[in-house]
């Protein structure tokens, strides 16, 4: 755990207060890289710090002396968030069982002591990512009875139709699962969606779209997933190298299913991105170093 916490990543460490932040920073970019099992032993560290610091206060205001708390939000935050990384993190390992145990450990935080106007915010905020999470975790799991109630729960819910079509079609592919009747009722939003700027939902929307890519391809709609994969590989300047990676390749397994326009413009895509690359340079269709 500590070289995780004090390699190269870590840019301060003063005291426990400054900690929990760190925790939450590094939470981040490991979710970025995927790096699961980081992701596990961070949380961990972050619930003991959370915890540590909580009877801490506790202790305090039973002995009637002021306890001063430093860090940037509530610590039901971070005592939340150690349970929302960990259960995150199990359900993208396939441990279906173990993170329902930890979404369920966020799913009511009302008996945190001392919380006050931005802690119970917290809470509710907390209340409203487990209930999500539960269906997100019953879904990936197999639980597809609980499609219909989730659908209803997004449309009750619209800050959470964004990650809940991910949901929709990675269930949907793992599960051969048909939901063109969900494509098509959440058609405009999903088109919408194209046009969001901010880092989190472009993030969302590229996994949504990969995925829906995959589920065309497990409905045997080639040309489909073609047609997909292209819109996203011409807006490569919205999409990291690791996602840029998944849509080529998934483009190269079923090339044989593009028109000859298609391939034409993947290559000049392709052609373009070249001219990018310190080093090559492009004369007709010949590539060469410099």
């Amino acid at each position: 755990m500590e070289e995780v916490l004090e390699g190269k990543d870590a840019t301060y460490l003063l005291n426990n207060h400054h900690r929990l932040d760190k925790c939450i920073e590094l939470l981040h970019l490991r979710f970025a890289q995927h790096a699961w099992q980081d992701i596990l032993d961070i949380a961990d560290h972050l619930h003991i710090l959370s915890e540590e610091m909580y009877n801490e206060a506790q202790k305090a205001r039973s002995q009637r002396l002021p306890y001063l708390f430093k860090a940037e939000r509530p610590l039901v935050f971070y005592y939340g968030f150690s349970y929302l990384a960990k259960g995150t993190a199990l359900q993208k390992l396939g441990l279906y069982d173990q993170a329902r145990e930890y979404i369920l450990k966020y799913s009511e935080l009302g008996w945190f002591s001392g919380l006050d106007k931005l802690g119970w915010e917290e809470v509710e905020r907390f209340k409203l990512f487990a209930k999500a999470n539960l269906y997100t975790n019953d879904l990936l799991s197999g639980k597809l009875s609980v499609l219909s109630e989730y659908v209803q729960f997004l449309e009750d819910n619209p800050e959470e139709l964004l990650p809940g079509l991910v949901t929709i079609m990675e269930t949907a592919s793992l599960h051969l699962v048909n939901v063109d009747d969900l494509l098509e009722r959440f058609s405009e939003k999903i088109e919408d969606f194209r046009n969001l700027e901010d880092a989190t939902n472009r993030t969302h929307y590229i996994r949504f779209s990969y995925h829906r890519a995959v589920y065309y391809t497990k409905l045997q709609r080639y040309p489909d997933c073609v047609g997909l994969i292209l819109l996203f590989l011409t807006s490569y300047n919205t999409i990291n190298d690791a996602d840029f990676k998944k849509f080529v390749v998934l483009f190269e397994v079923y090339r044989e299913y593009a028109s000859s326009e298609q391939i034409e413009q993947y290559q000049n895509l392709c052609k373009e991105l070249l001219k990018h690359e310190e080093g090559i340079s492009i004369c007709d269709d010949d590539i060469r170093s410099c």
